[in-house]
């Protein structure tokens, strides 16, 4: 896989080795039992746990699939050559129930899935095309993890309201971060869903916590609160991630906020 630099944490994928269903067939994934890959939760594990909340992040149906190819090409084969989309999200549901396997073996209780489904303007694939082609295995991927015991938090960025029931529906525990950049309503999705998913977000970190000040930092912070606190099953959190923009103070503005409000 062909990866650029963003001078992140995060690398950004460009290409990878699958164009054809032959390469889907000769392709071969990582070892999810390499000796070794474990080594970091197991010393997670041992360092926190019962004192922090030890969350892993593993995938679901999307972010693999549309890297292992150019992204237009990945794009192009979900209306083209389905069958190839298809294969490849079947293959990470596959893998990365084996990895949650060994990791529950090791401790952990709760994963992430960090695969962004929408942009701001809409879903990135149209609703039809999806619920045919992702939404069965998104399925099989949460009951298999929740099968083995955990809670499973869903990450997704974007404006995810057309596909947003069958998310909910595929049975996470939790929902995050409620964009408010791509125009999602916190309020809207605690009213509409908030008696069936717990909901986490949604302090903006791309404008708030990085530009604004303390002052409209505690305002927001104590909006959102006010805002999904109600009857339980909220976790504040950013909008997306504490990134290398967001200013500190900001950043323990939202925390100080969250201990002096944040409580029932």
């Amino acid at each position: 896989m062909i990866k650029k630099d963003t001078g992140e944490s995060h690398t950004y994928p460009v290409d990878g080795p699958i164009r054809t269903l032959q390469d889907v067939e000769n392709y071969i994934p990582p070892d999810p039992l390499k000796p070794g890959r474990y080594d970091s939760i197991e010393r997670a594990v041992k360092e926190h746990s019962g004192k922090k909340a030890l969350v892993l992040h593993l995938n679901d149906v999307f972010s693999i699939p549309s890297r292992l190819m150019p992204f237009e090409t990945f794009l192009i084969k979900v209306f083209e050559e389905p069958e190839i989309i298809k294969a490849l999200v079947k293959m990470s549901v596959d893998i990365n129930l084996e990895m949650a396997k060994e990791a529950v073996k090791r401790g952990i209780k709760i994963v992430y899935t960090g695969d962004d489904f929408a942009y701001n303007s809409g879903p990135i694939i149209s609703p039809p095309k999806f619920r045919e082609i992702f939404y069965p295995e998104l399925k099989r991927v949460v009951a298999g993890y929740k099968e083995l015991g955990l809670l499973v938090i869903k990450h997704t960025d974007g404006d995810i309201m057309p596909i947003l029931d069958m998310i909910i529906d595929s049975g996470f525990d939790c929902l995050d971060p409620i964009d408010p950049i791509a125009g999602m309503d916190l309020q809207q999705v605690k009213t509409d869903y908030g008696s069936r998913i717990c909901l986490k977000g949604n302090v903006d970190c791309a404008k708030t916590l990085s530009f604004d000040t303390e002052k409209e930092t505690i305002e927001e912070t104590k909006d959102c609160l006010d805002k999904a606190m109600p009857g339980g099953g909220y976790i504040l959190s950013s909008s997306n991630s504490i990134h290398s923009a967001v200013k500190p103070q900001n950043y323990l503005a939202m925390l100080d906020t969250l201990k002096k409000f944040g409580k029932y």
